[in-house]
């Protein structure tokens, strides 16, 4: 009777499948053949393997390390203009441990910089390990120097080379914060500044006295603090002493 049954059925599931249209039934059977499938766990793909799949293999973006021995060279005016943007970081000692999350999202926003085909070039100068060089611009960390360094004709007088300086919220910035310094042109609103410590245009620099001055700087910010309170309270007490020694010589030239 079953066999019968289902026999006499066949032609009613028949006509009730031809009512079915046809995209409707290729997808009821993709639906079915999905359910014997084991069904894998998403993954998260990150944000830059994305980019990179969709538009191809982001280039690097270089990063230059400034010492005190190329940053000259490395920011020397061309007979093309160049914009850069200068990282200053620091340790315990330069930066008192507040450079952390300003150097990671510096470093998480370099391949931000490298998608972007405008993006300025990218340099970082190390304050721990560079001190003099510090000393020498009087740069603290953490901030953020732009500069735009002028196109150089032959034969003429170094154009003035325009800084911006950008100074980071250690507990609040992010890579899209560094990022948009270029991005947003964020360093425009900071004044340009014109200071006598300017590493080109600075009156320091103009007569070749940046760098004896930074060394003195330097020298300064090595000495321990309490040598520097013995030495002025010593100084203080010798002039003392010789005051107390002569008195009536001082009391005539007070006289005279």
């Amino acid at each position: 009777m079953r066999v019968v049954s289902l026999v006499a059925a066949l032609p009613a599931l028949a006509a009730a499948q031809a009512q079915i249209p046809l995209g409707d039934q290729v997808r009821g059977w993709f639906d079915k053949v999905k359910s014997f499938v084991p069904s894998t766990p998403s993954v998260a793909v990150p944000v830059e393997e994305v980019a990179q799949k969709a538009t191809g293999k982001i280039p690097e973006k270089v990063v230059t390390p400034l010492t005190l021995d190329n940053w000259e060279s490395v920011l020397e005016p061309s007979a093309q203009p160049q914009e850069w943007l200068v990282f200053l970081t620091g340790g315990n000692k330069t930066c008192h441990g507040r450079c952390g999350q300003p150097e990671a999202a510096w470093n998480e926003s370099v391949p931000l910089f490298a998608a972007d085909p405008t993006s300025p070039n990218l340099a970082s100068l190390d304050c721990e390990k560079e001190a003099i060089l510090c000393s020498i611009w009087a740069g603290g960390p953490p901030t953020v120097w732009h500069f735009q360094l002028p196109q150089v004709h032959p034969g003429e007088p170094r154009p003035p080379v325009p800084l911006h300086i950008v100074y980071l919220n250690h507990t609040t910035v992010t890579p899209e914060t560094v990022y948009e310094i270029h991005g947003e042109k964020t360093w425009e609103k900071e004044p340009a500044y014109e200071g006598v410590l300017h590493p080109f245009d600075g009156t320091l620099a103009q007569y070749g006295l940046n760098v004896p001055v930074g060394y003195i700087m330097y020298g300064f910010s090595v000495v321990p603090s309490w040598l520097m309170m013995i030495s002025i309270s010593f100084f203080s007490r010798t002039i003392m002493g010789r005051r107390m020694r002569n008195p009536g010589q001082i009391a005539g030239r007070g006289g005279n």
